[in-house]
């Protein structure tokens, strides 16, 4: 009985709480879960797009410098993409533009992706490479829409707009994301045009309380007008294992 009233306390203060947050403070919230100074992660990526279906094995890094944030995600397989990395740097301050470059091994070139770049598809994906870069919270505007319910769980929907300086470079009018109560990770981000659109959908799941930091391990982005779907599935997640800062150096991309 005493577990029963603890656990009701505790989702009526959380409920009381939530009538309290902005749609920024919610955001903030959910920028703050990864807790780490850096981590790692194995990946499969498995794009189905009508009959055709492209199954690529990843590994991705990140690390925080201060505020910001560096990553790198290279290719393992197959063959025809291996050692392919894509190389980000994204800056907390809002008048400072994101960085992204991109190594080919078969062309042992390094490209720099900037501007309308961003907006491409990544690597074939449903995914945009836009959407594999860390958003820092003042990037977009923050409403909070309402409490509700997804899949049994009690959410914050929260819609989100480009600040003016970033809604150039982006595919997004704005996105709309279901924040977990609990968690504090978004279970369903829906992304939408300049027409207010749906564009495409990103749903999360597989939650696993990993180094002490709540993960999701699956993710699968959807595009409803062309049919396709991409999966993302994280396996080996390690937080605060030590990375080097030089492993994401623009020079390391050739090594």
């Amino acid at each position: 009985m005493k577990t029963v009233m603890m656990t009701t306390f505790l989702f009526l203060a959380e409920a009381a709480f939530g009538d309290s947050l902005s749609g920024r403070d919610i955001i903030a919230r959910v920028d703050a879960v990864d807790s780490s100074l850096d981590g790692q992660r194995q990946a499969t990526m498995a794009i189905n797009r009508g009959n055709q279906r492209l199954v690529r094995q990843l590994a991705m890094k990140n690390k925080k410098f201060g505020e910001d944030e560096r990553s790198l995600i290279r290719f393992i397989e197959p063959a025809d993409v291996r050692d392919t990395q894509y190389l980000s740097w994204t800056y907390e301050a809002t008048e400072q533009d994101d960085d992204m470059w991109v190594y080919f091994p078969s062309e042992n070139l390094v490209r720099r992706i900037s501007g309308g770049g961003k907006k491409g598809s990544f690597m074939r994906s449903d995914f945009a490479n836009e959407d594999i870069e860390r958003r820092a919270v003042d990037d977009d505007v923050h409403t909070f829409v309402e409490e509700s319910t997804l899949n049994g769980r009690p959410v914050y929907i929260v819609e989100s707009r480009p600040i003016p300086t970033k809604a150039k470079d982006s595919n997004y009018a704005k996105r709309k994301s279901w924040v977990d109560a609990e968690y504090w990770l978004p279970l369903q981000v829906e992304y939408f045009d300049r027409r207010d659109r749906l564009l495409k959908r990103l749903t999360q799941g597989g939650i696993e309380h990993i180094d002490g930091i709540w993960t999701a391990t699956k993710l699968i982005m959807e595009t409803p007008r062309r049919k396709s779907r991409t999966l993302m599935q994280y396996t080996d997640v390690r937080y605060n294992v030590g990375l080097t800062d030089s492993t994401f150096e623009q020079t390391a991309l050739k090594r």
